[in-house]
């Protein structure tokens, strides 16, 4: 090797890239110099969950997968048709030089900013919120680059997350929408609508050159007031069961608060009379509701008559609902 050789050496460029902080999705190499001149012969070390593109003249040309590379026009052809390379290609090429990581970027977070309406068994209408986690990758390096990045010089990952969460929620939305599943079975549902999202999701980001590796849903929830309605309800349900624990239930609270009133004994007679009372109505509801779903019409008639015979129903109420049994 003569010392023009050797002196051609000390100057070839490293072209490669570590990123630490694993919040970078796209990287633009820079150089000490001002143009973006890389010498033939220099290396290109691509790491793995990583690829390397050259881009000249703003047009794609090569893309590089985890290796090492000597710059030159067998291993960059494309780059080199597009570079003219006089004096038996000694010339530097003049390309900017990109990485890609191809690795799954994890734990993102998504979140319905407003709720989604929607239409329930159980409620007629509900609004719910949701929120989860995501977790993407680049899948084809040469559609992002022409779809997304374009010739930005770098991209972080929340320069994207807030579109990718954005298509979640939107997806989210549209599966429970279309499910015909109550609300209050949601969360035995989540694996199975988070495989429907992710499925139906990635057939719009791969044309991004983006795919969703994994979606879950951690939580979806009703407005307060009507959480609390459902806890009541989850109260009378109990009353059903067991009259006593109800009457627990529902006086406890009244037990305490009259005790520390003045005539508390007197005012606990009033609130387990009133939680006598209350138990009285929920059976009232109770059977009432029994009319409403049983087996047959005949069962319906016998349970109504039964209801008239011990006086529960009035002969206008029993009359009224015996009409809607025999149009139903």
């Amino acid at each position: 090797m003569g010392l023009v050789d050797k002196l051609k050496d000390q100057f070839l460029d490293v072209i490669e890239f570590e990123d630490v902080s694993n919040k970078l999705v796209v990287y633009k190499f820079k150089r000490n110099e001002s143009n973006n001149e890389i010498k033939q012969g220099s290396k290109v070390i691509v790491r793995e969950g990583q690829k390397a593109a050259f881009v000249k003249g703003g047009k794609l040309a090569d893309i590089m997968n985890p290796g090492t590379y000597t710059l030159n026009t067998e291993n960059f052809p494309i780059l080199s048709s597009l570079q003219a390379f006089p004096f038996m290609f000694t010339s530097p090429v003049i390309s900017d030089v990109y990485f890609i990581s191809t690795r799954q970027f994890i734990d993102n977070n998504w979140a319905t900013k407003n709720p989604i309406i929607m239409r329930d068994s159980e409620f007629k209408m509900a609004r719910i919120r949701a929120f989860g986690k995501f977790a993407f990758r680049i899948s084809d390096v040469e559609i992002f680059m022409k779809e997304v990045f374009g010739s930005q010089g770098l991209v972080l990952t929340f320069d994207i997350i807030n579109y990718l969460s954005a298509m979640v929620t939107e997806t989210f939305a549209n599966i429970v929408s279309e499910c015909n599943i109550p609300v209050l079975e949601f969360a035995s549902n989540y694996k199975k609508f988070s495989n429907n999202i992710q499925e139906r999701i990635n057939e719009d980001s791969t044309k991004l050159g983006i795919e969703f590796s994994n979606i879950i849903i951690e939580n979806v929830s009703l407005p307060e007031e009507v959480e609390k309605l459902i806890d009541e309800q989850s109260g009378i349900g109990m009353a059903g069961q067991d009259m006593q624990s109800f009457m627990q239930y529902q006086i406890s609270p009244e037990h305490e608060r009259c005790c520390k009133q003045k005539g508390g004994l007197a005012g606990l007679g009033a609130g387990m009379a009133l939680g006598k009372t209350m138990i009285k109505n929920i059976d009232d509801v109770n059977s009432k509701q029994e009319i409403k779903n049983p087996n047959s019409k005949a069962d319906q008639l016998r349970e109504l008559k039964s209801l008239l015979d011990e006086g529960i129903l009035t002969q206008e109420e029993f009359d009224e609902e015996k009409k809607k049994i025999l149009t139903q």
